[in-house]
């Protein structure tokens, strides 16, 4: 039984203009995510949140391995377990390992790490945390991205920072079948 404080919307009480979303969400994962439904509320700011959200996944020359690290690092901060669960299938078809994953709650010692995903990781932990980036850590990241790359980067971690203070203050639940998760 939902939880959530919106009640989740169907294609069907979407205006005709919009139901294409569902049907795209349908076609493209098997399913529309909990978090589109309740956003449905919104269609118009759906559809921008939908193209956002396509383009820093598939249209960006940033690693998908990193773009994954740096997006369970802000599920893993805020305690976003939707965030968290639904990214831990992508993160490990983007090459994250299981030793990545268990490791992540303490990166900065755990041997799985390399340099380049370390400075990722700090970066994320940064822009969540504090939102203002120390040269320190802006260079770490800089010394092995390009300025386009950075771009997209920081693009990430800010719409998954969205992404979670939508999740949150709605209490958007993770969908049935897809079980419960501990974040680190």
């Amino acid at each position: 039984m939902p939880m959530a404080r919106l009640p989740y919307r169907d294609r069907e009480d979407l205006p005709e203009e919009y139901r294409y979303l569902f049907d795209n969400l349908s076609r493209e994962s098997g399913r529309v995510g909990n978090i589109f439904r309740a956003m449905a509320h919104s269609p118009r700011l759906l559809h921008q949140f939908m193209r956002l959200g396509s383009d820093l996944r598939y249209r960006t020359r940033l690693d998908p391995r990193l773009r994954e690290l740096a997006i369970l690092t802000v599920g893993r901060l805020t305690g976003a377990v939707y965030e968290y669960v639904h990214h831990l299938t992508l993160a490990r078809q983007a090459g994250v390992t299981d030793a990545q994953l268990t490791g992540l709650p303490v990166w900065e010692r755990h041997p799985a790490f390399t340099e380049q995903e370390r400075a990722v990781i700090r970066y994320a932990e940064t822009i969540t945390r504090d939102i203002r980036v120390p040269d320190a850590v802006w260079q770490a990241v800089r010394a092995f991205l390009d300025e386009e790359q950075m771009v997209e980067l920081t693009l990430t971690i800010a719409f998954y920072n969205l992404v979670v203070r939508f999740l949150e203050p709605v209490q958007v639940d993770l969908e049935e079948g897809d079980g419960a998760a501990h974040i680190g």
